[in-house]
């Protein structure tokens, strides 16, 4: 009898064991496919970010980014419009989807420069810790939430103050890079 039960318990410990590595390498495989998708398109994108040293970026680079950046900011300003006239974002959702990532990929570069020039307000602070769980800027507000949806649903009446203090905010680091020689 004793064998019996000695035989049982160590297959069940074994049949443990498996499941536990089977989710460890699950779990890993995770983990590796998240930091994959979020590394840099270029290289000259990696070095910036790679371990918070910066790197020079030149005032023409900053130039061509913000021009992009800008025409990709007012087709999501108007995205969210239509989609807060039209009451439901889902209409929306799969060119929201591909704004979002282009622009969360492009903000980190212009962050410090964009928020120099930007009016903070809290309500965007409070915007953040709403959606994702930390305090954000207007900017990021705008493009924070993982649907159109969940803009128009946690909104409380800042929704165009916040689409303005951004787009005042490109304005103005426009302005600063063109009296920049």
């Amino acid at each position: 009898m004793g064998m019996i039960v000695w035989a049982r318990a160590f297959a069940q410990g074994i049949w443990k064991r498996r499941i536990q590595a089977q989710t460890a390498v699950h779990v890993g495989l995770l983990r590796t496919t998240a930091i994959l998708k979020s590394l840099p398109e270029t290289a000259r994108e990696q070095l910036r970010n790679w371990c918070g040293k910066s790197v020079d970026f030149p005032i023409e680079e900053q130039r061509i980014l913000l021009a992009e950046y800008y025409e990709r900011f007012e087709q999501l300003a108007e995205l969210i419009c239509d989609a807060a006239f039209a009451g439901e974002g889902a209409p929306f959702q799969e060119e929201y989807a591909r704004l979002r990532g282009w622009l969360q990929r492009a903000y980190p570069q212009l962050k410090p420069y964009i928020t120099a020039h930007m009016n903070l307000d809290a309500s965007d602070a409070e915007f953040g810790a709403r959606i994702v769980g930390k305090p954000i800027d207007a900017m990021e507000a705008l493009f924070a939430a993982e649907t159109v949806e969940d803009i128009l649903r946690h909104d409380q009446g800042d929704l165009i103050g916040r689409l303005e203090r951004a787009r005042s905010a490109l304005y103005r680091y426009a302005d600063y890079l063109r009296e920049v020689v």
